[in-house]
């Protein structure tokens, strides 16, 4: 209790002392504002008055900057030299205000006598880390690098192997742009130690970020190579290699030095799995699967094999979504790959995602709903999370849809509706319920519902059921023509949901035959697009997707198409510019879409931009 009084009196006596120090000056605020008025609006002659007092009152290096360089700009080159002389007596051995002497000389006139001083102050280092850097640091304010370079190399002799100064060298080679050496000096410090590799990182990527003609990034990469072939047993190198061609995008040359380093270092793996995983995220498939595929085919840590294994199953299908891979014989390969990993692996929690990514492929891709049902209800039976069971009913629902079943479809939605209340899960499971609604004409009840989600927590659900209730909004309740032209709209949605594409393309051609002026037709117009994708008719697609875009140019699917219009131009016919063009259209037109940050990103990458 009587060390807690002691520290309470202490601190209260600090307080009454900064009070009692504020009494005495009242107006040391005041000066100070007032003189950094006058500086910054070029008075400098009363900001230096100002400064003077204020310097004299204790000295304070802060002042004596300002009102040196107060002095400078009037100029009075004797006060300013008085000042310096002065402060140079009161810190005696601080060497950096050397430096503003030999400064005042230059301003004078007199250089000789400027490299003089410049060149005694240098002979004056002793062996001490912050007098060097201090020193050195007034030459680069004064921009003298060259003797700011000749402080260091002194400090490194001074300091005799204690000290290299290879931070504080490099820093000073990228202020006078002599790349080559500044990465010289951060790779021999990395031959020091790896401690600093993070460090390094750091300010590699800062000078990468403003390297204006773009040369760094190759010249690092050479130097690194070099520096490889130099230090063989150091593999930091390897690891800086990495990380340099992941931030250039360039994931097949790091996928060549993650493999190389994965062997040299007896590693288990996961070094590979981490860059197949960003490379997967930039949209590198090719790459992640070969990444993948090394760290199966290596065998040894079953933790990082069982979790390539699963992860590349991933990709292949994501490849598979964005149409990418398109041909039946793909998806007869994923499935063969699927059973095998599921034979393997056996089916449990853990591999369950593997069940339902089979489920899902047989059912969409495949058009086998029976064999989709029977793995999903099968899946059902294992032990599983509430979530993960919840996810499973629902996919089991889509699959009845599928099939034609509504009555059951709609029962097993319902379950997982009443199951998960106020969870995402169960407005999930409401939003496809509203949605077999809208699919069988019953518009009214289903907005009701949609109405009722479009505040849901969930995002995607929100924007879901927001996007269907103003479609039912927007395209009914305008005549008898329109109500028709959407209940055929509805009923080729469905078809298409139920893969007849030929009887929903039959439906939608009705629509724009008979009901032309119906305000359906854009979303008919989208939804043929959207067939015809799925059915790999490429140019069929892109004719109309472009109907859309530029027919419908105010519609609320005008950014979808051309977002559609972009990825088919990237993934699939590996055309940049016309890729380019549509994404930096949703970027300039469709500022609030919900595609803008794709595109930008998508649009930095497709320009050579490295994306983190």
């Amino acid at each position: 209790m009587g060390r807690m009084l002691r520290t309470a009196l202490y601190v209260m006596a600090g307080w009454l002392l900064s009070i009692a120090a504020v009494a005495q000056n009242p107006n040391q605020q005041t000066d100070s504002q007032l003189a950094m008025q006058y500086y910054r609006q070029g008075e400098y002659r009363k900001a230096a008055d100002i400064f003077a007092r204020l310097y004299e009152r204790g000295r304070s290096d802060f002042y004596y900057g300002y009102y040196l360089n107060s002095l400078l700009k009037v100029p009075d080159y004797e006060a300013a030299e008085t000042l310096v002389q002065a402060q140079m007596k009161i810190s005696r051995g601080n060497l950096k205000y050397n430096i503003d002497l030999g400064n005042l000389q230059e301003l004078k006139g007199n250089p000789d006598r400027a490299k003089q001083i410049y060149h005694q102050t240098i002979k004056k280092l002793t062996a001490n880390i912050s007098q060097i850097n201090d020193l050195a640091s007034a030459f680069i304010e004064k921009r003298h690098y060259e003797l700011a370079e000749e402080v260091y190399t002194n400090g490194r002799k001074l300091m005799k192997g204690a000290y290299d100064f290879r931070i504080e060298m490099a820093q000073l080679h990228y202020y006078q742009r002599n790349y080559a050496q500044m990465i010289d000096e951060f790779l021999e410090l990395l031959n020091v130690s790896d401690v600093y590799l993070q460090q390094v990182q750091n300010y590699l990527q800062q000078a990468i970020y403003n390297d204006s003609d773009e040369s760094l990034n190759q010249l690092l990469i050479d130097k690194l190579l070099e520096y490889s072939r130099n230090y063989p047993d150091n593999t930091v190198y390897t690891e800086l290699l990495i990380w340099i061609y992941v931030q250039d995008r360039n994931f097949p040359m790091a996928l060549i030095q993650a493999k190389s380093l994965d062997r040299r270092l007896g590693e288990d793996g996961h070094r590979v799995v981490a860059l197949a995983r960003m490379a997967s995220d930039n949209n590198d498939f090719d790459t992640a699967v070969e990444a993948y595929q090394y760290v199966i085919d290596k065998g040894g840590n079953q933790e990082y094999t069982n979790a390539a294994r699963t992860e590349m199953l991933q990709v292949m299908f994501r490849r598979i979504e964005l149409g990418i891979d398109n041909q039946p014989s793909d998806y007869q390969r994923l499935e063969s790959a699927l059973t095998d990993a599921l034979q393997d692996m056996g089916i449990d929690a853990e591999t369950v995602d593997l069940v339902r990514s089979l489920a899902k492929l047989k059912a969409i891709y495949l058009g086998k709903t029976a064999d989709a049902q029977f793995l999903l209800e099968d899946a059902r039976t294992l032990r599983l999370q509430k979530a993960t069971l919840a996810a499973i009913d629902i996919e089991l629902a889509d699959v009845y849809l599928m099939q034609g079943n509504d009555v059951d479809a709609t029962l097993t939605y319902a379950r997982v509706e009443d199951n998960n209340k106020n969870n995402p899960v169960g407005s999930e499971a409401k939003l496809r319920k509203a949605r077999l609604a809208y699919y069988t004409g019953n518009f009214m009840w289903a907005q009701a519902q949609l109405d009722a989600l479009k505040a849901s927590v969930e995002k995607l659900t929100a924007n879901d059921a927001a996007y269907l209730s103003m479609l039912i909004e927007d395209n009914t309740g305008w005549g008898a023509a329109s109500d028709t032209a959407m209940l055929i709209y509805a009923k080729a949605d469905l078809l298409h949901y139920q893969h007849n594409d030929s009887m929903a393309l039959h439906h939608i051609d009705s629509i724009v035959n008979h009901y032309a002026d119906a305000p359906i037709v854009d979303e008919a117009l989208y939804l043929k697009a959207e067939i015809y994708r799925v059915r790999n008719e490429t140019d069929k697609a892109i004719d109309a997707y472009r109907i859309v875009a530029e027919r419908f140019p105010d519609d609320v699917l005008a950014d979808n198409a051309n977002y559609m219009l972009a990825t088919i131009y990237e993934n699939q016919l590996n055309d940049k510019q016309l890729a380019m063009q549509h994404y930096l259209k949703i970027i300039t037109d469709y500022a609030s879409s919900i595609f803008v940050t794709d595109a930008r990103k998508r649009y930095r990458a497709l320009r050579g931009e490295a994306v983190q």
